[in-house]
């Protein structure tokens, strides 16, 4: 009995903490907030299902109880399968540009209909859900940043309530590189999102994985030979491109294309990723000037002269193997550089090391 009375003084307890840090008091982190809380699934792979409440409470998702996104879950102990997330959900959150209820139904109907989306309930282990892309990032510290503190200071001018204020800053921030000021000039600026190889290695988890995307093609009905071998070699024939170079050398790089820069909508919401035959796609033929030509770092006059062939995906991916004479001189070139660069090198290795030991040996 004894027990059983601590038992219960400890669970009040938790909950007391979690409602005390804004997090939504449905009795999840009873159990959850314990460190070493693993589950087995039906494949035998080890699930960490411990939530740190404290970095839980500093996260995007902070206001958000969890069984408004596992909705299924109506009892203890649940199933596994009943935890599954339904990011379409309305939430008890209201939007302030709308006042009504938030959601990312918009967002979800979209992905629904999008290549990533369409054939998700047939291959559920195939196929991204949203929190394969999307993590529960923690939110931005305003008071560490005298950019941010600067702003701080003029928002609260108006809007009088400094909590709320703060909290909608630290969102916005969370989305935006922030400037640092040193000396009274922007020093640096700190990352707080994916930069564009990031994005292409996050595309790149599924896409060089061969396996899965033979499965993908297979449901899809996809068996020309050529379209195979293009969806196959996605990944490989994007990195042998300048887009790909530039962005590898430099990650703070805009102009460099990533993956969401082709394969997205100018106006869209970055879900949609249609297939190229689609009308809808940004890739194809009736869009994929706009694409090329959306930006000013780009290449503007791609839909102004009316250049349909410079702007084709034979030239954004370029087959790793060399199907074409010029993609033939192109790879030639491409090793007698990197070879003639190596070599270069190499000899200079080599009459420093000779040298080096002709003033050793002078010395003795």
């Amino acid at each position: 009995m004894r027990a059983f009375i601590l038992g219960i003084a400890g669970a009040m307890a938790i909950s007391g903490t979690a409602l005390a840090s804004g997090i939504g008091d449905d009795g999840c982190l009873v159990c959850h907030r314990l460190k070493g809380l693993f589950a087995v699934d039906k494949n035998n792979k080890v699930k960490d299902c411990s939530i740190n409440e404290a970095l839980y409470a500093h996260s995007i998702h902070r206001n958000i109880g969890c069984t408004e996104c596992h909705n299924k879950i109506e009892q203890y102990p649940h199933k596994p399968g009943n935890a599954v997330v339904n990011c379409a959900n309305r939430c008890h959150v209201i939007d302030p540009s709308t006042k009504k209820p938030f959601s990312h139904e918009n967002v979800f109907k979209t992905w629904k209909e999008s290549v990533h989306g369409k054939n998700f309930e047939k291959a559920p282990d195939i196929y991204p859900y949203c929190s394969y892309c999307h993590t529960n990032r923690l939110l931005v510290d305003v008071k560490k940043f005298e950019t941010l503190e600067g702003s701080f200071n003029r928002c609260s001018i108006c809007h009088e309530n400094k909590d709320w204020t703060l909290d909608r800053l630290a969102h916005v921030a969370s989305r935006e590189d922030i400037p640092v000021i040193k000396n009274g000039y922007i020093s640096q600026f700190v990352k707080t999102r994916r930069d564009g190889w990031e994005i292409v290695e996050l595309c790149a988890s599924c896409h060089e994985d061969e396996k899965k995307m033979e499965k993908a093609l297979e449901i899809e009905g996809i068996h020309n030979k050529f379209a195979k071998e293009h969806v196959l070699t996605a990944v490989e024939s994007y990195k042998v491109t300048m887009h790909s170079k530039m962005l590898y050398l430099d990650r703070s790089d805009t102009r460099a294309a990533d993956c969401l820069d082709c394969h997205t909508n100018k106006n869209g919401n970055f879900h949609d990723i249609f297939h190229k035959e689609d009308p809808r796609s940004s890739i194809n033929e009736k869009n994929i000037e706009l694409t090329c030509g959306r930006a000013t770092e780009c290449h503007p006059l791609a839909p102004i002269k009316d250049m349909k062939k410079f702007a084709t995906t034979k030239w954004v991916h370029m087959h790793p193997v060399p199907d074409s004479l010029g993609q033939k001189i192109v790879k030639i070139v491409e090793e007698f550089m990197f070879w003639l660069t190596t070599s270069v090198l190499l000899f200079g290795v080599v009459i420093i090391g000779l040298d080096l030991l002709k003033n050793l040996r002078r010395k003795h």
